[in-house]
Protein backbone atom coordinates (compact mmCIF):
# COMPACT_ATOMS: atom_id res chain seq x y z
CA UNK A 1 0.00 0.00 0.00
CA UNK A 2 2.83 2.42 0.86
CA UNK A 3 4.50 1.65 -2.45
CA UNK A 4 1.31 2.52 -4.34
CA UNK A 5 1.04 5.85 -2.51
CA UNK A 6 4.69 6.62 -3.28
CA UNK A 7 4.20 5.82 -6.97
CA UNK A 8 1.10 8.03 -7.15
CA UNK A 9 2.96 10.88 -5.43
CA UNK A 10 5.91 10.65 -7.80
CA UNK A 11 3.58 10.49 -10.81
CA UNK A 12 1.66 13.55 -9.57
CA UNK A 13 4.86 15.55 -9.12
CA UNK A 14 6.03 14.54 -12.60
CA UNK A 15 2.71 15.62 -14.17
CA UNK A 16 2.81 19.01 -12.45
CA UNK A 17 6.39 19.63 -13.58
CA UNK A 18 5.64 18.44 -17.12
CA UNK A 19 2.49 20.46 -17.79
CA UNK A 20 2.21 23.32 -15.28
CA UNK A 21 5.84 24.23 -14.68
CA UNK A 22 6.71 24.85 -18.31
CA UNK A 23 3.90 27.24 -19.25
CA UNK A 24 4.35 30.25 -21.49
CA UNK A 25 4.12 33.57 -19.70
CA UNK A 26 2.21 36.59 -20.98
CA UNK A 27 0.61 37.11 -24.37
CA UNK A 28 2.34 36.62 -27.72
CA UNK A 29 3.01 40.37 -27.99
CA UNK A 30 4.44 40.53 -24.47
CA UNK A 31 6.70 37.54 -25.10
CA UNK A 32 7.91 39.14 -28.33
CA UNK A 33 8.98 42.33 -26.50
CA UNK A 34 10.21 40.85 -23.20
CA UNK A 35 12.97 38.19 -23.39
CA UNK A 36 12.54 37.34 -19.69
CA UNK A 37 9.09 35.79 -20.24
CA UNK A 38 9.11 32.03 -20.74
CA UNK A 39 8.34 30.64 -24.21
CA UNK A 40 8.15 27.21 -25.79
CA UNK A 41 8.52 28.54 -29.34
CA UNK A 42 12.03 27.96 -30.66
CA UNK A 43 11.54 30.49 -33.47
CA UNK A 44 10.58 33.22 -30.99
CA UNK A 45 13.52 32.17 -28.81
CA UNK A 46 15.96 32.66 -31.70
CA UNK A 47 14.46 36.05 -32.63
CA UNK A 48 14.79 37.26 -29.03
CA UNK A 49 18.39 36.03 -28.82
CA UNK A 50 19.23 38.00 -31.96
CA UNK A 51 17.41 41.13 -30.78
CA UNK A 52 18.12 41.19 -27.02
CA UNK A 53 21.10 38.78 -26.65
CA UNK A 54 19.07 36.83 -24.09
CA UNK A 55 15.90 34.74 -24.04
CA UNK A 56 14.07 32.49 -21.59
CA UNK A 57 13.25 29.23 -23.38
CA UNK A 58 11.58 26.32 -21.57
CA UNK A 59 12.35 27.85 -18.14
CA UNK A 60 16.05 28.35 -18.86
CA UNK A 61 17.59 31.76 -19.57
CA UNK A 62 19.97 31.71 -22.55
CA UNK A 63 22.49 34.43 -23.31
CA UNK A 64 24.67 35.49 -26.25
CA UNK A 65 28.16 36.49 -25.13
CA UNK A 66 30.35 39.23 -26.58
CA UNK A 67 32.10 36.59 -28.69
CA UNK A 68 28.74 35.49 -30.16
CA UNK A 69 28.57 32.17 -28.29
CA UNK A 70 25.27 30.98 -26.81
CA UNK A 71 25.33 29.84 -23.18
CA UNK A 72 23.20 29.34 -20.08
CA UNK A 73 23.97 28.86 -16.40
CA UNK A 74 23.58 25.40 -14.88
CA UNK A 75 22.00 24.80 -11.49
CA UNK A 76 25.50 24.89 -9.96
CA UNK A 77 26.25 28.28 -11.54
CA UNK A 78 28.61 27.12 -14.28
CA UNK A 79 28.35 28.41 -17.83
CA UNK A 80 27.23 25.75 -20.29
CA UNK A 81 27.87 26.61 -23.94
CA UNK A 82 25.41 25.43 -26.56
Amino acid sequence: MNLLILILLVASIWLVRKFAWNVEEGTNEQRERNPELNTKSFDLHERRLNQFSKSKYKNRMFYIGTDGACYYYSSTGRKVYC
